[in-house]
């Protein structure tokens, strides 16, 4: 249980890190253009049902987890600290509303070299995370498959405002790197 609650903390410490890189660079994090799709709005009420909803699975003893997950849980929230940092500290242009800027380029520094979203990646690492830590096989599945669709739906918004604002450079720096997942995606 101790463990549990630490995944809250963690996660929470995730969102502040974001929150005091976007504070500096923003009026509002919450601003969304026409290009978001929804996708804002989409992941605020993922982030609540898995915030609200993964602790009633502790409440049953079904489909429990081994130990070992927890720690398990707990590696992938600290990768995922660690990359959101990261991310952050190469990419002058990251924000959590989708937009640009008269003077936004393309970054390729960093994790971007590799992957397009790594903000995302490290958001999905630490949700796959903070689902390993409710101890519940179904917990870990309902909030892996909720941020998976969130962000795939936020990825593909993002991507099409990107085309549409670099064309072919974008479609460039497309095709040489992987969408979320090195490798395979």
């Amino acid at each position: 249980m101790l463990l549990f609650v630490l995944s809250y903390v963690l996660i929470g410490i995730l969102f502040y890190f974001e929150y005091r890189y976007e504070s500096s660079r923003t009026t509002t994090t919450l601003q969304t253009s026409a290009d978001d799709r929804g996708t804002t709005r989409l992941l605020l009420i993922m982030w609540f049902l898995a915030l609200v909803i993964s602790p009633l699975w502790i409440l049953l003893t079904v489909a429990a987890m081994p130990l070992v997950f927890n720690w398990i849980g707990l590696s992938l929230i600290l990768l995922a600290i660690g990359l959101l940092r990261w991310t952050t500290y190469v990419n002058p242009f990251y924000l959590r509303a989708m937009a640009t800027t008269d003077d936004h380029f393309i970054c390729t520094d960093g994790p971007y070299k590799t992957i397009r979203h790594p903000g995302y990646l490290a958001f999905l690492l630490a949700w796959m995370g903070f689902g390993f830590m409710t101890n519940n096989w179904i917990s870990f599945v309902m909030v892996t498959v909720l941020m998976l669709w969130g962000y795939l739906l936020r990825i593909l918004a993002e991507e099409q405002m990107m085309l549409d604002r670099f064309g072919v450079d974008y479609q460039q720096y497309m095709n040489e790197s992987y969408r979320l997942m090195p490798f395979i995606f």
